[in-house]
């Protein structure tokens, strides 16, 4: 019984004691002033949506379509390009995808031939290489509405080079693309790098 009665009693001393105080101490403890107590939170992971920041998004009035405001990722191939956009987490969103060649046409400003419904025949229901004609070429470099001349809505920035869809070229090799320097709708092989520009 004596050595029960010792055993509790180390136990408290050695134990409970200890963490009694500790508990004590923190709940009288100011609070900490370290620089790292001042840090801000972590980012959050990649996997979590973030806000969106001002200007890394536009929705388009015409069409009602949500465009990158500027692209990402820099020149990439055809395929390389569909999985950007369909890796793509902005504004709080990841269903991003690389446009259809209507839907990337919907962006030409300035260019009647080549915005949608112009006289370039190339669109989503009209795919094969028979499909381009002259019109589809139709416009002057640099004479967009947008910044530096470039074929796009004031909204947007960007390299105004050319822009991948996701619509292939149906009758032979290579994918449609925009050139929103020049207003042009045009075919190009999927090898030869181009800017993407997702859509959701």
């Amino acid at each position: 019984m004596k050595r029960r009665g010792r055993l509790q009693g180390l136990l408290f001393f050695f134990f409970l004691l200890p963490f009694s105080f500790l508990l004590a101490c923190s709940r009288n403890a100011p609070p900490e002033t370290s620089p790292a107590a001042a840090a801000p939170p972590a980012a959050a992971p990649p996997s979590v949506a973030a806000a969106p920041a001002p200007g890394d998004t536009w929705k388009d009035p015409t069409s009602g379509l949500t465009w990158q405001a500027a692209p990402t990722g820099g020149p990439l191939k055809w395929a390389e390009a569909q999985t950007h956009c369909a890796s793509l987490r902005l504004g709080g969103f990841n269903d991003w995808r690389l446009p259809t060649i209507s839907e990337l046409r919907s962006l030409v400003r300035g260019c009647p031939a080549t915005q949608n419904h112009g006289s370039c025949g190339v669109t989503d229901s009209c795919t094969t290489s028979r499909c381009w004609k002259d019109a589809c070429k139709e416009c002057a470099g640099q004479g967009g509405p947008g910044p530096g001349g470039a074929y796009w809505p004031s909204e947007l920035s960007g390299d105004a080079s050319w822009c991948w869809s996701s619509s292939p070229v149906s009758d032979a090799d290579g994918a449609w693309s925009v050139g929103f320097g020049d207003g042009q709708v045009g075919r190009r092989y999927i090898n030869i790098p181009a800017g993407a520009r997702c859509v959701r």
